[in-house]
């Protein structure tokens, strides 16, 4: 099993009872020194409420992360079905490892509607093909495997000061089973990617960054697919009393918005 394939496994959550999942960590969820990774556990809630609304696509949804969580304990799910409307419905879904609650969420879901549009345009950038691999670009010897391929198309973050935006690329690597819900889940956990590294990234001179991820939200105008690249457009107005704030935009390869990001992070220098 490829570092794909056990995260698709990891997004899979097991029921434990009535509106009640559990999910694991592992290759694919652990971010940097071990710890686990924040987007999985959104994606893993995200995936809880998804499986209990018969099929409606998500617009928004908008999560704390209320503790750090341990990439060695599973996370159990608990759904609470706050409202069954007839064009929309809302779930809260709390993440508990052992007797703490880790991370909280709140999902809202509708069914398909036309109306009004309009979008600001994707940012002219170079096609991923041409572009380096962000983990490459980083030294990691195991660039190739990771689950998702990020190509950067804006210089990396380094120790020179730079704007707060950034341009990146984003693909599952490798095949994808066709679940609109699997596709979501797999930008949300992506959308946790360089949020807060575009915040610190006027500030590179002044040492290394560490970050910790306070709130995540997501907006979906469009169904996403994954199995193609997406362009994620970021950028930060503002840090403040030890924390950053990013936005993200998300576009598919035709440059049709399909999705808008926001979180607020704690950042530290070291």
């Amino acid at each position: 099993m490829n570092r794909l394939e056990r995260l698709l496994h990891r997004l899979n959550l097991s029921p434990v009872a009535a509106d009640v999942f559990a999910g694991s960590a592992g290759a694919g969820g652990i971010g940097s020194a071990g710890r686990l990774f924040g987007g999985l556990v959104v994606a893993q809630a995200f995936m809880a409420a998804a499986r209990t609304v018969d099929g409606l696509a998500a617009h928004s949804l908008h999560g704390y992360f209320l503790r750090p969580g341990r990439a060695n304990v599973d996370i159990e799910y608990r759904v609470t079905r706050t409202k069954d409307g007839r064009n929309f419905r809302a779930r809260e879904v709390s993440g508990w490892q052992s007797d703490q609650r880790i991370f909280q969420l709140i999902a809202s879901f509708q069914e398909p509607e036309s109306g009004v549009e309009h979008a600001d345009p994707m940012p002219a950038t170079a096609p991923p093909e041409t572009l380096p691999n962000r983990d490459q670009l980083r030294g990691r010897s195991d660039w190739a495997s990771q689950p998702i391929d990020v190509r950067m198309a804006t210089p990396i973050t380094a120790t020179e000061p730079l704007p707060p935006d950034q341009r990146v690329w984003l693909r599952a690597n490798g095949p994808l089973p066709d679940d609109p819900v699997m596709h979501a889940a797999l930008l949300v956990y992506a959308s946790d990617r360089s949020l807060l590294d575009t915040a610190f990234r006027p500030h590179a001179d002044r040492g290394r960054l560490e970050s910790a991820s306070l709130d995540h939200a997501v907006w979906f105008h469009r169904p996403p697919r994954f199995d193609d690249w997406l362009l994620y457009a970021t950028s930060s107005p503002a840090a403040a009393g030890g924390r950053g704030l990013a936005y993200g935009a998300v576009y598919d390869r035709a440059g049709t918005r399909i999705a808008s990001v926001a979180q607020e992070g704690v950042i530290r220098v070291r």
